[in-house]
């Protein structure tokens, strides 16, 4: 009896520890590598290029990749136009039997809004689309229900009232073919009001696919244009759903989440007690969320707000996690460059730093796509204020202002579900474009892990 009062009084204190001990270690750690981080095996690494004044970048990858806080990543980075930074390491697999290179692909998630944008930018360059001409010029049925003013540059620019929602929900079929999307999507009213800045989300490149296939000359998809106009030229490789086998066949990589056990006592109690996390963990810790993720994982986990994005209907499949991210016949099938394509850090990175220094539009139509059209105003899906510029690039203005740095740096890029970074900052007297694709996915909407290594990098630039 007095043993059973014994482990009663206890059980709280021993919940508390397993649970601490649970969500506490590194995402993807094993063994005591999770408590103990002299334990913790090398994992392989390809440096294929590493100027020696960057080797603390690439050393804090290799100990993020050993300690379990990434699984596998590739890290480019361009420096004034030179490549000075070029890496990979880790595994493919949770397994940790195929290693993760250079050459590895995996889905980027939001961070192909990039390449999307990048691909509007060439049309309009062309004289092809305007960003401020309603989209019913190129695509007369769109006007349907409300519709007839809203442009190109509403839908790249957050403020469509689009939202990623619908008056119902597509079944995959629908998504997958051309005509009946495009019917689909022309038949549908925008549930907030033109000029309402909210997070464009998974579902803008289908609306720019559907404009793109109107107004370029050869009738391409966004894909494609995308891949010949851009990628090709650079060198680089994107591939976007439909993906075929030959395609897909050792050179690209599943995503990963983190493991249910974390993401049960680790993320969800913080919807109810994100203080006590704070104070447990640290503000810093990487599962620990700030007060704009509690309010979007509210909404879009409990439904609890009638009037969010997050409960109405919207595209299908995107709930179950990986299961759903890496489904080939649903999510993985729909034409979505804003959403679903593969590549890795040298191509998202070559295709933003080959942007922003004009090499693939003109000056006029770079300060365009650059211009600010919501500054620090509030997104209704992400629940916090942002700077957006007219591209649909974020603007970190001075990011030690912002919190992002802690040394003065502007940012503009954006990134992806799950982590993946892709941005081009101003640190002092350097144009820096730094991208950091990981197949591991954080469960932070910030990208804590891409940030880090631009810390990193900002250290070494402005010592000098």
């Amino acid at each position: 009896m007095m043993y059973r009062t014994t482990f009663i009084a206890a059980a709280p204190a021993l919940l508390a520890i397993t649970t601490y001990y649970t969500i506490a270690p590194p995402f993807f750690c094993s063994g005591m590598c999770c408590f103990v981080k002299s334990t913790c095996a090398d994992v392989p690494m390809e440096k294929n290029l590493v100027q020696p004044k960057f080797e603390k970048v690439a050393a804090a990858l290799a100990e993020s990749l050993a300690i379990g806080w990434d699984l596998g990543a590739s890290v480019f980075m361009r420096v004034n136009g030179e490549t000075v930074l070029d890496i990979a390491g880790g595994y493919q697999d949770k397994e940790r039997t195929v290693p993760y290179n250079v050459n590895t692909m995996n889905m980027v998630f939001s961070s192909g809004k990039i390449p999307e944008t990048i691909g509007v930018a060439l049309l309009v360059d062309k004289g092809l689309m305007e960003l401020d001409t309603p989209l019913i010029k190129y695509w007369p049925e769109f006007a349907q229900k409300g519709k007839g003013e809203i442009t190109m540059g509403d839908i790249l620019g957050h403020r469509s009232g689009a939202m990623d929602t619908f008056e119902e929900t597509p079944d995959a079929a629908t998504l997958q073919d051309d005509r009946k999307r495009d019917e689909f999507l022309a038949s549908q009213s925008f549930l907030f009001p033109r000029g309402t800045v909210g997070y464009r989300g998974a579902s803008s490149a289908l609306y720019t696919d559907a404009v793109v296939r109107r107004v370029d000359p050869l009738k391409r998809s966004l894909f494609q244009l995308v891949q010949e106009e851009i990628f090709d030229p650079l060198g680089q490789s994107i591939f976007c759903p439909p993906i075929s086998s030959r395609d897909w066949d050792g050179r690209m990589s599943k995503v990963h989440d983190i493991p249910v056990s974390k993401s049960l006592l680790g993320v969800i109690p913080q919807l109810y007690l994100p203080s006590f996390y704070r104070r447990v963990l640290g503000e810093d810790h990487p599962i620990v969320l700030d007060d704009s993720e509690v309010n979007l994982y509210r909404h879009y986990i409990l439904k609890d707000d009638p009037k969010s994005p997050f409960a109405l209907p919207g595209i299908p499949d995107m709930d179950q996690g990986e299961a759903s991210w890496n489904n080939r016949s649903s999510w993985f099938s729909y034409p979505m460059m804003s959403a679903n394509c593969v590549t890795n850090a040298r191509g998202t990175g070559n295709a933003l730093d080959a942007f922003m220094r004009g090499e693939i539009v003109s000056e006029d139509t770079l300060t365009l796509f650059l211009k600010p059209v919501a500054t620090n105003e509030f997104d209704n899906l992400l629940y916090e204020n942002v700077t957006y510029l007219a591209g649909g690039f974020g603007n970190s203005g001075d990011g030690k202002d912002a919190g992002i740095f802690k040394q003065s740096a502007d940012c503009t890029g954006w990134g992806g579900f799950g982590g993946s970074t892709i941005m081009h900052c101003l640190i002092g007297a350097y144009n820096v474009t730094l991208s950091y694709v990981p197949n591991g996915l954080s469960p932070r909407v910030k990208l804590d892990r891409g940030m880090k290594l631009l810390n990193e990098v900002a250290g070494i630039l402005l010592e000098e």
